[in-house]
């Protein structure tokens, strides 16, 4: 009698160890994936001047080394902060530029507009 009241209590430790363990990470929910962009057109007194488009992504868990991409445009990757900057070597055409964060872990694809004029 006494080693099954043993086994039943190794039993219920044991469940009771995977359920601390498997509860959090159902409970663990994807980030939303916040976009800035903006376009920076190059100083015209300024003979080296880049035109670029240029931003952020966040949260900060979610903002380093995320792919970026501006259709027709170009594509880069976030620095540790963030930070993208995508050159042109002209300025851009007027009209609207979708600036898309691809998906990467928990962190969800994000995207955000950009208006030449």
């Amino acid at each position: 009698m006494n080693r099954t009241v043993f086994s039943f209590a190794a039993l219920a430790a044991l469940l009771a160890a995977c359920a601390i363990c498997v509860v959090p990470a159902l409970a663990a929910k994807d980030t939303k994936t916040t976009v800035s962009a903006k376009y920076k057109e190059a100083d015209a007194d300024d003979p080296y001047g880049m035109t670029t488009f240029e931003g952020k992504v966040g949260p900060s868990k979610c903002a380093k080394g995320r792919s970026v991409s501006i259709k027709d445009v170009g594509k880069a990757k976030t620095n540790s902060k963030g930070k993208f900057e995508i050159a042109l070597s002209g300025p851009a055409d007027p009209g609207k530029y979708k600036v898309k964060v691809k998906a990467k872990g928990s962190c969800l694809a994000g995207k955000a507009t950009v208006t030449v004029k």
